[in-house]
């Protein structure tokens, strides 16, 4: 399982997830917590879980920023992240 130390946030992916009406909070919370987690590609990861309240989010993060720059080990960018339905 990726070890998640922390999440890189900027204005592109916090507004990008509202549009799928989820927080900052809920993603933090996912990832805080027991979730499935399946490799995708370019390096991602997509993360199944549930928030405190049991809403099933699916969340995708990369080790990577948008313009290709490498984090540190357990620092991950957050691509997207919406409500996973009929779960």
């Amino acid at each position: 399982m990726t070890v998640i130390k922390s999440l890189v946030w900027d204005e592109w992916n916090r507004v990008h997830i509202q549009r799928h009406s989820v927080t900052i909070e809920e993603v933090e919370e996912v990832c805080r917590r027991k979730y499935k987690e399946i490799k995708s590609y370019r390096k991602r990861f997509l993360l199944i879980g549930k928030t405190k309240t049991d809403r099933i989010l699916a969340v995708v993060i990369t080790p990577e920023d948008r313009n290709g720059i490498s984090y540190g080990e357990g620092i991950y960018y957050v691509v997207t992240a919406y409500e996973k339905e009929g779960q």
